[in-house]
């Protein structure tokens, strides 16, 4: 009886009842003294992370140890997802921490109220990683993207005129579950060369060894990881695009950031007024066809702005600082930008030693009522990672799961997609005229009225980056219907309000041509011939390799009408012979100069702000940081 109360007690001790942790005695290897080392003991659950006290040891790479619905997690690539976990926690600087440099299954875990080792925890968010990544993947593959709905499609005209299409693949609705776009699935194609160029960072010769001293792990599990978390966070991007941001209407108080937009003439050499008078001149000529009324809008300071302002940071961009705080710009300028009785349109110039400063004030905003809009949009965002986990539930077999011995050199946000001049367009999307049946355009049916319209929708989308589908123009820009089709006025008139600008407007084809060869997008009319029987506005996109045109044209029924478009490629002859006018527009604006983030800002030269973030980066850093918080969740 005695011996097997003996033998009971050493099983208890050895295994520990629940999640009680023991301590246990390692032998130096200089000394023959017992050292005491933390361990978790093990429950023997497999369904739970406290199934073993230790995962460090033998077993197979090969083992599939955890599943979220087809998709499957292996011994080899769980490892890869643990050391990257291991290092974004390293990352993030927390007071609570292991020393990295031992043995993780035998340190008691500080970060949390569990009895867990740190490998445990460890392995925790290795798991929830690998969860958010493969429920958002998952998803994206059975669960169609939304559409509006006004967008009603004839499946028919589809498949007679647009299967086997090259631009297919960018017409709107017509691929009714998730893909990359071109710019994502050149960053997921390109990531061996991407994690060769890492291992460098990082001391090691090349992926494969980065891959082992990193994660212990093989380099094809290792970019099989990296290609998992990356794709699940392009979907994730791309569910993000449309949350709507609370406006409130609130009278602001307190703290606020102003929104402004400014123009710089420098005065090296000349006078202030010499500055102006010249300034005027072109400005002038510009705004011409203009009515008074219309020359008083914020859109055509922003066009006067990306032609003329030589502040380098902002021009680009029409001028725009947007939610500057106070304290951040300098002396005069923002003295008047805070001003209390500063209301959105006022204008006022200021000369200092950096010239001439011509400023349009937009607006404000409160702090408060900006920073609670940001809390409830990264709540949204954390919201779809929560129900993708909900749908796609992971099954974990802890049994089986070993861990290698790594070192933390390479966190997830190493190996995230950067999100830097992100596009959501880096293509011209084609919308199509008869894909929205009931719309109308102003007093007219857009399918039959609505090629210009159209057309500014697809240019539109592209170069401000946003979804500005047909019946969102059409909404907004119904006035510039009439009988014939588009006044086409509105490509000069509204398009620095969207954030693009018009370069030229010419009947010269010469010129058009030009403008195609330097990378600007071109709007053509044509008249009757080759494109239409009556008037017809297309978008020609760029010149390819062979010295043809690639086009973006609305209308479905030119499809079957006019050959070439089984390549989507036409001579230059086809779109001169009846074009008769060329709307050319400067380059899409990609990354903003007076960026911390994406743009390379001189803070001693013209530049108003510092540490300033521009309409593309702020909320690339908030879905970045949504993303990456809830591996820890």
């Amino acid at each position: 009886m005695k011996r097997i109360c003996v033998a009971l007690l050493a099983v208890l001790l050895l295994y520990g009842c629940g999640k009680t942790p023991v301590v246990e005695t390692t032998e130096s290897a200089e000394s023959t003294e017992s050292v005491p080392a933390w361990t978790t003991a093990p429950d023997g659950n497999p369904k739970d992370v406290t199934c073993k006290g230790s995962y460090t040891g033998p077993g197979s790479e090969k083992t599939v140890v955890a599943s979220v619905g087809t998709q499957q997690l292996t011994n080899a690539q769980l490892a890869a997802w643990y050391w990257a976990a291991v290092a974004q926690y390293r990352l993030s600087g927390a007071s609570e921490a292991p020393d990295y440099g031992a043995a993780l299954d035998v340190q008691a875990c500080g970060a949390d109220d569990s009895d867990s080792s740190w490998q445990q925890y460890f392995l925790r968010q290795a798991l929830n990683m690998w969860h958010t990544a493969a429920a958002l993947n998952e998803q994206s593959v059975n669960v169609p993207l939304e559409t509006e709905e006004a967008y009603q499609p004839a499946e028919h005209l589809h498949e007679e005129y647009m299967k086997g299409m090259p631009a297919t693949k960018y017409l709107y609705g017509y691929n009714t579950s998730y893909s990359p776009n071109t710019m994502h699935q050149a960053y997921l194609d390109g990531l061996g060369d991407t994690l060769n160029t890492l291992a460098q960072e990082k001391g090691c010769t090349d992926a494969a060894e980065l891959a082992q001293r990193a994660f212990g792990t093989d380099a094809q599990s290792l970019t099989q990881m990296a290609q998992e978390l990356n794709r699940a966070y392009m979907y994730f991007t791309q569910l993000t695009y449309d949350i709507a941001q609370e406006e409130s209407e609130e009278e602001i108080s307190g703290e606020y950031y102003v929104n402004f937009r400014h123009i710089l003439l420098k005065t090296d050499g000349t006078t202030a007024e010499e500055a102006m008078a010249a300034f005027t001149e072109k400005a002038a000529a510009r705004v011409k066809p203009l009515s008074g009324q219309e020359k008083q809008r914020e859109s055509t300071f922003a066009d006067l702005a990306h032609l003329y302002s030589e502040d380098t940071a902002s021009a680009l961009d029409g001028g725009a600082y947007r939610r500057v705080e106070k304290g951040q710009l300098t002396g005069e300028i923002g003295d008047w930008c805070f001003a209390q009785e500063r209301q959105p349109g006022d204008t006022t110039t200021i000369t200092d030693n950096d010239g001439v400063h011509i400023l349009y004030f937009s607006g404000k905003e409160a702090v408060s009522q900006v920073e609670a809009a940001e809390r409830a949009q990264k709540e949204t965002q954390s919201e779809l990672i929560r129900k993708a986990r909900e749908s796609y539930p992971m099954e974990v077999t802890y049994s089986d799961i070993v861990l290698p011995e790594a070192e933390a050199l390479v966190s997830a946000d190493d190996l995230l997609y950067p999100d830097i001049a992100h596009e959501r367009f880096p293509e011209i999307p084609l919308y199509l005229q008869q894909d929205y049946p009931t719309t109308m355009y102003g007093g007219w049916p857009i399918r039959t009225n609505g090629c210009g319209i159209t057309s500014m929708a697809m240019v539109a989308s592209y170069m401000a980056d946003e979804l500005l589908t047909p019946p969102e123009m059409c909404r907004r820009f119904g006035s510039y219907s009439h009988r014939n089709g588009t006044d086409a006025m509105l490509y000069f008139k509204e398009s620095p309000g969207m954030g693009f600008y018009l370069v030229e407007q010419t009947y010269a084809p010469t010129v058009a041509w030009q403008g195609l060869e330097d990378g600007h997008v071109v709007i053509s009319v044509q008249h009757p011939g080759y494109w239409t029987r009556a008037g017809h506005y297309i978008v020609l996109q760029e010149i390819t390799e062979d010295g043809m045109v690639r086009v973006r044209d609305s209308n479905v029924y030119n499809y079957r009408r006019i050959s070439n478009h089984a390549i989507d490629e036409h001579s230059w002859g086809s779109i001169t012979s009846a074009g008769s006018g060329f709307w050319i527009f400067d380059y899409k604006i990609t990354r903003l100069p007076a960026c911390d983030r994406c743009g390379q800002p001189d803070k001693t030269s013209g530049g108003l702000v510092a540490d300033y973030y521009c309409r593309k980066c702020a909320p690339a850093i908030m879905r970045r940081g949504t993303y990456l918080e809830a591996f820890a969740n």
